[in-house]
C-alpha cells in the first residue's frame, strides 16, 4: 500500500496539473484511517475538516501587441505641410482687389449704357396728335406753323393739333432695367470695397 507521503506527493501533483490545466479548487481532508486525502471533489459525511485549496496561479493573459512605430517624417516634408501664411494673405488681396476692380468695370459699363440710351430708338417711337396751345413751340420745339398741323374744335373752342413724335413702353422699360443693372453693380461694388476693406486690416 502507498505511503502517507507518495500520496501526498501524487495529490501535490495532481493539483499543480488540475490548476494549471484548469485552475480548479482541491479539498484536502484526514480520513477514518488518519490518512491525508486530496481531491477536487469535497467528501461525503467527512469525520474531520476539510480544507478547500483555492489555485494561486494567475491566468496567463497575452501580452497587447507592439504598436507599429510612425515612421518619422523627413523634416522637408514637414516644413513643406507648414502653410505659408504670408502668401495665404497675398494671395486673399489679390482675390479681394480683382474683385473690387470688375465690379468698378462693370458699374462703369452701366453708367455708359443709361448714357448712351438717352433717347429712343427708332421702334421705339410713335407718332401721336398733340394738341397745341396758346404761345407752345409744340413738342421737342416744333413750331406750329408746320404744314401737317391742322385747326379743329374742341369743346366749341378753335385749337390746333399736331403730330409729334413720342416714346413707346418699351423705351422706358429698357431705361428701368439699365437703371437698375446701374443699382446692383453699385451695390456689388460696395459689397466688393468693404470686402476689401476687412481684408487689408
Amino acid at each position: 500500500m502507498p505511503s502517507a507521503g507518495r500520496l501526498l506527493a501524487v495529490a501535490l501533483a495532481l493539483a499543480c496539473a488540475c490548476t494549471l490545466a484548469h485552475a480548479q479548487v482541491l479539498y484536502k481532508w484526514v480520513d477514518e484511517d488518519g490518512k491525508t486525502q486530496y481531491s477536487d471533489m469535497p467528501p461525503k459525511n467527512p469525520k474531520g475538516p476539510v480544507t478547500r485549496i483555492e489555485p494561486d496561479v494567475a491566468p496567463t493573459v497575452a501580452p497587447p501587441a507592439p504598436k507599429p512605430a510612425a515612421a518619422a517624417a523627413p523634416k522637408a516634408e514637414a516644413a513643406a505641410d507648414v502653410p505659408d501664411l504670408a502668401a495665404q494673405r497675398r494671395a486673399k488681396r489679390a482675390t479681394l482687389e480683382a474683385r473690387r476692380s470688375e465690379a468698378r468695370a462693370k458699374v462703369d459699363a452701366a453708367k455708359k449704357a443709361l448714357a448712351e440710351a438717352a433717347g429712343p430708338e427708332p421702334d421705339e417711337r410713335q407718332v401721336v396728335q398733340q394738341e397745341m396751345k396758346k404761345g407752345q413751340g409744340g413738342m421737342h420745339g416744333l413750331s406750329t406753323a408746320r404744314s401737317n398741323c391742322r385747326k379743329v374744335q374742341k369743346d366749341g373752342k378753335p385749337t390746333v393739333i399736331c403730330p409729334a413724335v413720342v416714346a413707346t413702353d418699351a423705351y422706358y422699360e429698357r431705361i428701368a432695367r439699365l437703371e437698375v443693372d446701374l443699382r446692383q453693380a453699385e451695390e456689388e461694388l460696395d459689397q466688393a470695397e468693404e470686402a476689401w476693406r476687412r481684408g487689408m486690416d
